[in-house]
């Protein structure tokens, strides 16, 4: 579990920010989590660490960059893994990393480690690029790099598959929702929402673009597509390892329409269901009367963990 959300937190108290907290170095973070420090050298351990995640149960993991004093992060990012039960301590540099943004444009990993962690002999290291946009680094337990995505990580399916949520363009009318699933076996993400012949997504679209305003989209600089809409997460995704199996909730809204179609058309909550079969994703939609004569007196998280078989067609 990463300590860095709690730091943010207090941060946020405090009116001066960063300049009431005395600077860290490597060895103060390393002591406060019990890391023996005698094979740092003095050098390392006194250098001021910025912009890092921790992850305090066995294995300890940190990432982090040194704080050189210009108030620019610069790589390389520092990795440390020390496993408790063996005493075994593991370090390694990333000295550049880069994704594809939206499979078109070559972009750094360069940001503040939001969190890092480590499931089924993998690491996984979230850095923050922007409100709407970030990397996801992985690696193996050896700290060997295995791949990066731009987006973040939402969740882990077992060993081997991993959700994320893809990075979108900051400046723009609509952020739609965007979310791929990465074999970590095989270094492959496939993308899985939005996915074509989607009925809840075509229905909204048809409510939206009748309303449209041509003249309130030209004036606004607006996209006004109206199959590309707001959409966002709503909870959590939830996952069922034993089934290979996942879900979630997305509300739709028409944020970047326009006044008469914000007036028009209220937001709608769809959840979504994900289910590994023989290599391929499958899924099913569901609005809220469906969700509610699926789950009957269940939870969706007691569905998705217990019962979410009744969420596909039997398999003949």
């Amino acid at each position: 579990m990463s300590i860095r959300a709690w730091q943010v937190a207090v941060l946020l108290t405090l009116p001066c920010g960063t300049a009431c907290l005395p600077a860290e170095t490597l060895a103060d973070v390393l002591r406060a989590s019990t890391v023996p420090v005698r094979q740092f050298s003095g050098s390392d351990l006194a250098q001021k660490v910025t912009s890092y995640a921790v992850s305090n149960g066995n294995p300890f993991l940190l990432a982090y960059y040194v704080d050189d004093g210009s108030d620019l992060l610069q790589f390389p990012l520092r990795l440390i893994r020390f496993d408790r039960a063996k005493r075994d301590l593991r370090r390694a540099d990333l000295r550049d990393v880069s994704v594809l943004f939206r499979d078109e444009t070559l972009t750094t990993c360069l940001g503040s480690v939001l969190d890092i962690r480590e499931y089924s002999d993998t690491v996984y290291i979230d850095i923050h690029k922007n409100p709407s946009a970030g990397c996801v680094i992985v690696l193996s337990s050896e700290l060997k790099f295995k791949t990066a995505l731009s987006g973040w990580l939402l969740g882990l399916v077992g060993a081997d598959y991993a959700v994320l949520r893809r990075s979108e363009v900051h400046f723009m009318s609509v952020h739609p929702l965007h979310l791929a699933v990465l074999n970590v076996q095989q270094n492959q993400a496939t993308e899985v929402y939005p996915y074509s012949g989607d009925p809840q997504r075509r229905q909204f679209s048809r409510l939206i673009e009748p309303r449209i305003s041509k003249k309130w989209c030209m004036n606004h600089n607006a996209q006004c597509d109206p199959e590309n809409f707001d959409a966002d997460l709503s909870g959590k995704v939830i996952v069922n390892e034993t089934a290979n199996l996942f879900a979630f909730q997305v509300q739709f809204n028409v944020s970047g329409f326009g006044p008469a179609v914000e007036k028009q058309v209220p937001a709608r909550t769809v959840t979504y269901v994900f289910r590994e079969r023989n290599g391929q994703w499958e899924h099913r939609e569901f609005d809220v009367r469906q969700l509610q004569r699926l789950l009957g007196s269940m939870s969706l998280k007691d569905f998705v963990t217990q019962g979410s078989g009744k969420a596909f067609p039997p398999i003949r």
